[in-house]
């Protein structure tokens, strides 16, 4: 049957304009399935340009313990993190701040030393009330314990200890400090104390770590007695370890190479300490030397005790105006 023109001409248009609506539909299905790609791709990218960083949610000073409490996680871009930047895998038993930082600062393996070690079997806390503490002591901070002769020489007994001071109705002692030490060394301080009692002129006192976080232990110099020496090597609470170190170090020389510690002990305190007037004449010393140690620390904490009431009142009239108005 004979097709129309007009008729054929209408099937080929309308052929034609289902053709280029099939591109122009096809056009558009790529064109969103190519936008559609490059979408997820930003979106990738921009996720892979974050990382999860540990910000810290308190002020820390240096020496201070950082825990995980301590630490929240926050999404940075990764260019604005630092390179070291801390992460879990890189938090340890125990965290130490090298340095003092303020709350929100993203923390920095650098920032931080990390200790795996674990406290020993023999570790007590311990508490003492002879030392001569410096005035501006607070809980938390690291010290040396140290005694020094009245010849000038100067041991280190203990060093690097965590200080804490006990609080006494609400406010820190004046004379008490509790730190944690090993068996062996608690037999060394005692020592160090019956010496210390025993010479004229001789003081055991505390000496603090400016940057604890950054600055490592000092070396015990303090020679102990031949006797308390044979008490640790025959002592099963002291670990070997601990007890070769002491023993090597006490048949080791000094600085100068000069003596041993074993030489120090007999060439210097032994003779101060047969002094039959020593222990009288130390004490009087010594009774001194702590009651002007106490004296000088309860008016430093009297003038902090001073300060905070003065604070609080300023808030409370503050408050009161604040009520009334």
């Amino acid at each position: 049957m004979a097709t129309n023109p007009m008729q054929r001409k209408a099937r080929v248009s309308f052929l034609l304009g289902m053709l280029v609506m099939l591109i122009i539909t096809g056009a558009v299905i790529a064109f969103l399935i190519f936008q559609l790609t490059n979408m997820k791709k930003a979106e990738k990218e921009l996720q892979e340009s974050y990382i999860k960083v540990y910000v810290l949610n308190k002020n820390v000073n240096s020496g201070d313990e950082i825990t995980r409490s301590d630490l929240d996680e926050m999404d940075v871009v990764k260019t604005n993190a630092p390179t070291d930047y801390l992460t879990p895998s890189g938090l340890g038993t125990t965290n130490i701040a090298k340095i003092s930082m303020t709350k929100g600062t993203v923390v920095s393996k650098e920032m931080i030393y990390v200790d795996e070690t674990t406290v020993g079997n023999d570790v007590r806390k311990q508490e003492y009330n002879m030392f001569i503490l410096p005035t501006d002591l607070q809980t938390g901070d690291y010290v040396d314990i140290r005694l020094q002769m009245p010849s000038g020489t100067d041991y280190i007994v203990v060093s690097k200890k965590k200080v804490e001071i006990p609080m006494i109705s609400g406010i820190d002692s004046t004379d008490t400090i509790s730190i944690e030490l090993s068996e062996d060394e608690i037999n060394m301080l005692s020592n160090a104390i019956v010496d210390a009692f025993k010479v004229n002129g001789a003081k055991l006192y505390v000496n603090k770590y400016t940057e604890p976080g950054l600055q490592e232990a000092s070396t015990p110099t303090y020679p102990v007695s031949q006797e308390v020496l044979q008490l640790i090597n025959g002592n099963p609470n002291i670990v070997e370890e601990a007890r070769n170190a002491l023993w090597n170090r006490y048949n080791a020389t000094d600085s100068s190479g000069t003596q041993t510690q074993a030489e120090q002990r007999n060439n210097v305190i032994n003779p101060a300490v047969g002094n039959e007037d020593a222990q009288d004449n130390f004490e009087e010393s010594m009774e001194e030397s702590i009651t002007n140690s106490i004296t000088t620390r309860q008016e430093y904490l009297e003038g902090l005790g001073t300060t905070t009431t003065s604070s609080s009142s300023s808030s409370n009239s503050t408050s009161s105006n604040t009520t009334s108005k």
